[in-house]
């Protein structure tokens, strides 16, 4: 059985679209769907079982971010495995049991997520490599120019990568997140890590999953839509990129002080600000100057 665990919160029509694709798509396995209500305040939760009275449903006191809902409905699961699935996303083919039929083919897998895809079929960059100085390395001096098109996709990933081949990476998004009840088991805890409410969970998800020994796929066999607000002809400014820094960071900072170390995330975030300083146009330089800030007063280094 597939225990898939949603999370709603104030997002009522979108969790019930989710659901009911789910019903509509999903043939040949055995499955449960457990919906966590976050403290929602847009409606009644038990709303939901007067439209799907065959879910479980939980509804939480407090709003515990991503990544502490999750590990609530991992408490009620059944299934040997567990899917984390967002609830902006739709269903339109049989893609849970054609990653459950990959995921059982490889036994070195840890995580397997699909592809995304907005309303209009644009593709979405999910997938990732950790942070690290090498990445930031290539990236300053513009590396990725002079290598083929496969070594940058296998450098960077992101944003570089097509995500039209299946692919080995660092980690994935938590929007479609499949997993086995046997590797959770194997976190601290015996559940996913909470460290952080929301932003970067999945990351530290995956750092941990790998520690483990086990590979994090990203597969574009089978597709699903992920309804975000941008549109995916959006040109991103750097105001935008600069307001996602801003929420990201703190995590991030807290994921790398954990894992590398103070003069290692020191490093890292210099030679980023450098990399935006030495990009063409204005805004790059007020991103650069937003590191120099966040570096002088979090983790300034001292003689």
């Amino acid at each position: 059985m597939i225990s898939i665990i949603i999370i709603n919160y104030n997002t009522f029509a979108l969790s019930c679209t989710c659901i009911a694709s789910i019903y509509t798509h999903t043939k040949g396995i055995e499955y449960e769907i457990i919906l966590v209500d976050n403290a929602s305040k847009e409606c009644n939760p038990d709303a939901f079982l007067e439209k799907f009275p065959q879910i479980t449903l939980i509804k939480s006191l407090e709003n515990l971010g991503f990544a502490g809902g999750n590990n609530l409905g991992l408490e009620m699961a059944k299934g040997e495995y567990i899917l984390l699935l967002n609830s902006d996303t739709e269903l339109t083919e049989n893609s849970i049991k054609i990653c459950l039929e990959k995921f059982q083919s490889n036994p070195n897998l840890g995580v397997i997520s699909c592809g995304l895809v907005y309303p209009n079929n644009a593709i979405q960059h999910c997938t990732g490599k950790f942070p690290t100085i090498f990445i930031e390395l290539i990236e300053l001096f513009r590396i990725q120019k002079f290598v083929s098109k496969t070594q940058k996709e296998n450098l960077l990933l992101g944003a570089f990568f097509d995500h039209k081949s299946e692919k080995i990476v660092d980690w994935v998004w938590g929007t479609f997140f499949l997993t086995k009840r046997e590797i959770i088991n194997k976190l601290p805890q015996k559940k996913l890590p909470d460290d952080f409410f929301m932003y970067f969970e999945d990351v530290q998800w995956c750092y941990k999953i790998r520690q483990l020994g086990y590979e994090i796929l990203y597969t574009p066999q089978t597709k699903i839509i992920h309804h975000l607000s941008a549109s995916s002809t959006q040109e991103f400014s750097s105001a935008d990129i600069l307001a996602k820094f801003k929420k990201i960071l703190p995590n991030e900072t807290a994921f790398l002080l954990k894992e590398k170390g103070k003069f290692y995330t020191y490093l890292l975030y210099v030679f980023r600000m450098m990399k935006f300083f030495t990009l063409k146009g204005n805004d790059f330089r007020l991103i650069s100057k937003f590191y120099f800030k966040f570096l002088r007063n979090n983790l300034e280094i001292k003689s």
